[in-house]
């Protein structure tokens, strides 16, 4: 997955593994990552036969970024589904409910030997962990600090973390703000990348959709889980999109900075504000990533 994983993973849309059409199209609507799902979404009565669906859908996706989401360790199931969905053609598990490090270690190691009976390098396929409970997140310092080499990031699972505390989500995601915030700070001292926010339950809010998504970004999250299509290209402006006066402010904080660097100085005032090497590197991200999405863009788009 490294060669081909795009600098920010800012949506990554699922679709139930037993749903033939979901899986066939799931790969049209431009998100960055397609997850197909075994958990969730797809009946306990359809998880064992849903299994046969993934990696031949995978061969078809060609070079999307493609994933799984496997049943958690809990209900006994996860390894039979990596035996049966691990191939060459998949880049990423998401590990749903992890509440231990113990877990991603043990997933690790049946990845790799996964991965050696198949030809493949290991820890080619990557991991993502849901932390999605209280449990969890008492203990996600030490599973980002634990993480494997093989770990991407960590995702916050909204949904069940809302369940295990009996709280009721809101459109403005105030009950939200303390576990968001409690993971992007774990990822950051375990220098992980920065973290995928869970999904945003309410389908028809569109401005809603995009304010939460500003919000995960701006604490901190590089993306998010999608349950929709239609979903895509809004949580893509809400991780992307920068107003062109904080572009144009953080490129003067940029070329000022580096003019005064050559000549000796590392603290400077650019538009009356305080600027160092935290503030200017900030801003170096902020212009990177811009650039990043404008490559990304369709010409059309990009000339709008």
């Amino acid at each position: 997955m490294a060669d081909g994983q795009p600098a920010f993973l800012r949506s990554l849309l699922f679709a139930p593994a037993n749903h033939p059409r979901r899986v066939e199209r799931v790969a049209d609507f431009g998100a960055d990552v397609v997850v197909l799902d075994l958990e969730d979404a797809v009946a306990d009565a359809e998880k064992v036969s849903a299994r046969g669906a993934v990696p031949p859908a995978l061969r078809r996706y060609g070079d999307v970024l493609a994933g799984v989401r496997v049943n958690a360790l809990s209900t006994g199931m996860t390894f039979a589904d990596l035996d049966a969905v691990v191939c060459p053609e998949l880049d990423l598990v998401v590990l749903p409910k992890v509440d231990a490090a113990e877990h991603l270690r043990l997933v690790d190691l049946h990845l790799a030997r996964l991965e050696r009976r198949q030809g493949m390098v290991t820890g080619a396929v990557r991991v993502v962990p849901l932390v999605e409970t209280a449990r969890g997140l008492i203990d996600v310092d030490a599973i980002a600090a634990r993480a494997p080499a093989r770990t991407l990031s960590l995702m916050f699972g909204i949904g069940d973390y809302t369940v295990d505390l009996g709280i009721d989500p809101t459109p403005t995601g105030e009950e939200l703000l303390y576990a968001r915030t409690r993971i992007a700070v774990a990822c950051r001292a375990a220098g992980l990348p920065a973290p995928l926010d869970g999904p945003f339950l309410h389908l028809d809010d569109d401005a809603g959709l995009l304010a939460d998504t500003r919000r995960a970004r701006s604490l901190g999250y590089q993306g998010r889980l999608v349950l929709h299509p239609k979903q895509v290209d809004i949580v893509h402006r809400g991780f992307s999109a920068v107003d062109a006066a904080e572009l144009r402010r953080n490129r003067d904080i940029v070329g000022a900075f580096e003019a005064a660097e050559a000549a000796g100085l590392a603290s400077i005032q650019v538009h009356g504000h305080f600027v160092d090497y935290p503030i200017y590197r900030r801003a170096r991200e902020v212009v990177a990533r811009h650039e990043h999405d404008e490559r990304g863009r369709p010409q059309e788009d990009a000339d709008a």
